[in-house]
């Protein structure tokens, strides 16, 4: 047998020599010693349009700064001060049970009257028989 190593397989290794620029703490450069669960404006800054809690190396912040935030955001949810979850409307998802949401029926509207070309008619066939 002999000692030869075989060649490693799978993914090619990532740019090692890549510098990773670090996020500015925000919190150090305002000078925040105490992070309160009442002070919603500093603690959506730290939150995504979905009101998720943004993740440490995204916000800048350090670990002992990261842990006062999410139990700060924690308690605010908990007292009605912050959203557990934004709803964000959804487009593409396919047919939707139940009634339509306000806005669809004029939309649906624009869209049957694009639909009419200059000097012609959409033909519904099964009225003209009845």
């Amino acid at each position: 047998m002999s000692n030869t190593k075989k060649p490693m397989r799978g993914r090619a290794p990532k740019d090692a020599g890549r510098k990773i620029k670090k996020k500015a703490n925000i919190l150090s450069a305002e000078k925040v010693d105490y992070i309160d669960y009442k002070d919603i404006n500093l603690l959506q800054r730290f939150m995504s349009d979905r009101s998720k809690i943004r993740g440490q190396k995204i916000n800048g912040t350090t670990v002992q700064q990261q842990r006062e935030l999410a139990n700060a955001v924690k308690n605010a949810r908990e007292m009605a001060l912050l959203p557990y979850t934004k709803r964000v409307a959804s487009v593409g998802r396919g047919p939707r049970r139940g009634p339509a949401p306000e806005g669809v029926t004029e939309q649906v509207a624009e869209v049957e009257l694009d639909d009419q070309v200059e000097g012609t008619e959409v033909e519904n066939t099964e009225d003209e028989e009845a």
